[in-house]
């Protein structure tokens, strides 16, 4: 049984409540057993309390049922519940049940309360409590409150810090998504202003030698009749710019084309490189069908598809990852599975995925509920 199936068994909602699961019940009703059976016989003094008080009783365990969904309304219930089984039952064993019940219900408060005030009402609630239990229950005295109360605070302060803790994650995957996509849209803008700089220098540049050519060519035309020889230096001139012009282009073109590091670009037989450096616990590679060299182009075109789609889904370590290459005679099909990430979060990524295909003739789908990758999230093809 793995944890998430775990998970499902103890957070499921048998009833419609949200946060009343199997598991809670389960807790509820084995402590509930256990507080009936002390009264009537089971615990070293050997009492039979009656069918009263064996109904009372569950005042001090069956709340913890509701723990989760209502914490502070369940330390009420187990205050008084502790109050009214003082009062009209005392001298009976209980705590063996109903001790469990309360450290439960202060781990619970101490993780579940957004305010400090239903803290410390929680807290406040279950001391008194252990102090009913501790005057009440022959198996108990009242010098135990000196450890038990600590002991309960103990519990809360416990489940406060996996509070602070579960916070500080969420926060810390928001600022990742927020780190993210600062530096997608800081590329985006990089990559744009070296555009528009090599645009305006050619512009420029362009603009200067067509005007030298155009003057040239209308002068040697003009003097081709009068002054075959000025025209021929005309003609040479053309040439000489138009060598130069391209020359220049290309030195232009290789600087584009030019990778600012050394290593080659990476290729679709790296993907298996990739996949091994996410973080999440099941990351797989499916290749069907011939797999070949594709053209270079190609080859970085795809690679960098699946890196934008696998940006588009959840940095998780519990996240389970499917990327599939299909190899087709004529097509390339490219298709990424997992949980998704927030929507806005994946929408840059899903972007540069879409335009990396359409530059390439292809086309990119994105859909939900495809396959057991999916039932979390979604899955994106790009063909």
């Amino acid at each position: 049984m793995n944890r998430r199936l775990v998970g499902r068994l103890w957070t499921g909602w048998p009833f419609g409540w949200p946060d009343v699961g199997v598991g809670d019940v389960g807790f509820a009703m084995l402590l509930s057993v256990l507080a009936v059976a002390s009264l009537n016989g089971l615990s070293t003094f050997d009492q039979h309390a009656g069918a009263s008080a064996s109904v009372f009783v569950l005042l001090l365990t069956a709340p913890v049922a509701f723990a989760r969904r209502n914490p502070l309304g369940t330390t009420a219930v187990l205050a008084a519940g502790g109050a009214l089984n003082w009062l009209l039952f005392d001298h009976f064993v209980r705590c063996g049940a109903a001790l469990p019940a309360v450290f439960y219900a202060a781990f619970v408060v101490g993780s579940r309360s957004k305010r400090w005030t239903a803290l410390v009402a929680g807290a406040a609630l279950l001391t008194a409590n252990v102090l009913c239990q501790s005057f009440s229950d022959p198996e108990l005295r009242p010098s135990v409150i000196i450890y038990m109360v600590p002991i309960v605070m103990a519990f809360v302060v416990a489940g406060r810090l996996l509070w602070a803790r579960s916070t500080a994650v969420v926060a810390l995957r928001a600022r990742t998504v927020e780190l993210r996509e600062q530096r997608e849209q800081t590329a985006r803008l990089a990559v744009a202003a070296d555009h528009a700089l090599i645009a305006e220098d050619l512009d420029g540049y362009l603009h200067d030698r067509v005007s030298e050519i155009a003057e040239a060519a209308a002068a040697g035309r003009a003097a081709l009749a009068s002054s075959p020889d000025q025209a021929r230096e005309s003609f040479f001139s053309i040439q000489d710019s138009g060598r130069e012009t391209l020359t220049h282009m290309r030195a232009v073109v290789a600087g584009l084309q030019a990778d600012s590091s050394t290593e080659p670009q990476p290729v679709l037989a790296q993907l298996d490189r990739l996949l091994a450096q996410l973080p999440s616990a099941e990351a797989r590679l499916t290749v069907t069908g011939d797999p070949r060299m594709l053209p270079p182009g190609v080859e970085l075109s795809g690679y960098r598809i699946v890196e934008h789609l696998l940006l588009a889904l959840e940095n998780s370590p519990t996240a389970r990852v499917a990327v599939a290459v299909a190899f087709t005679p004529g097509t390339l099909e490219l298709t990424v599975a997992g949980p998704a990430a927030r929507r806005g979060s994946s929408r840059p990524a899903l972007a540069a995925a879409a335009e990396r295909a359409a530059t390439l003739g292809g086309t990119l789908r994105t859909y939900a509920g495809h396959g057991r990758q999916a039932r979390d999230g979604g899955a994106a093809s790009a063909g």
